[in-house]
């Protein structure tokens, strides 16, 4: 439900211009808060900031997560716009599948780039505004990959993995300054890149809902949604930790489908 409980509150949202980065600006701008969408695609972040459907100022910026002068003038966009940063998510990520003894050097360092070096770095240049400020909450989408393996992602697992140690640790550093880092692990949502490996035959939709006890796959404003608690007041002592947003899939156990 729509609410002002981040009203005043800026945010940047990195692989903003589609997908759960859109649908969690969205949730942002619901309640309240200014959303900027950094994305690689600098028209499709403009044409996607112009959906958030809010009255609070929205913008579109290029950002090439890889790249540090790319993150840096980013940022300092949003804050010459909006004259500060509360919030910032990382949700920028890619994925591929290649099992552990075919995986090649060049695609586990892209992968690495973007998922962990990306968040590190980011997050760094973002401490530089929240800590004046003495306030700020960062927030990482990791990925159920990082509670356990499978087949076929070793470089994916591997580096959200290390993206919940990271949040540790950030969280450690930087709760004297007053800022929060967390981290939300989405299961299966309907966003293009579920869409994409179902259209492939890599993933098979009725066998993800029959693990799941909820019996359907989540919806990207699931994610926002959690995103939206760990940005507001609502955890304002809550820091270092993960919020897994499956509906239940980690935690059916069964090898197969339940039988009664």
């Amino acid at each position: 439900m729509p609410s002002n409980m981040l009203a005043g509150r800026v945010a940047a949202v990195t692989g903003g211009a589609s997908g759960l980065g859109l649908s969690t600006a969205r949730c942002l701008a619901s309640h309240g808060a200014s959303v900027f969408l950094l994305d690689l695609d600098a028209d499709q972040a403009r044409e996607a900031a112009q959906t958030v459907g809010s009255a609070v100022e929205h913008h579109g910026i290029r950002c090439d997560v890889t790249q540090e002068e790319d993150r840096r003038t980013a940022l300092e966009q949003v804050v010459h716009i909006a004259g500060r940063l509360d919030i910032l998510v990382n949700n920028a990520g890619i994925q591929y599948h290649a099992s552990a003894e075919a995986i090649e050097p060049d695609r586990w360092r892209q992968l690495m780039a973007v998922n962990l070096d990306a968040v590190m770095f980011l997050s760094q240049s973002a401490a530089r505004y929240m800590i004046p400020q003495k306030s700020g909450s960062i927030i990482n989408i990791a990925s159920l990959n990082a509670l356990f393996g499978m087949p076929g992602r070793v470089a994916y697992t591997t580096s959200k993995t290390a993206l919940l140690g990271l949040t540790r640790n950030l969280a450690v550093d930087w709760g004297k300054y007053g800022i929060r880092v967390n981290a939300v692990c989405p299961g299966y949502h309907q966003t293009p890149m579920l869409e994409e490996y179902v259209r492939r035959g890599v993933l098979d939709p009725e066998r993800i809902r029959r693990r799941i006890p909820f019996g359907r796959i989540g919806l990207p404003s699931d994610v926002g949604d959690a995103v939206v608690f760990f940005a507001s007041d609502l955890s304002s002592y809550v820091t270092g930790q993960h919020l897994v947003v499956d509906g239940g899939y980690s935690v059916f156990g069964a090898p197969s489908e339940a039988s009664a």
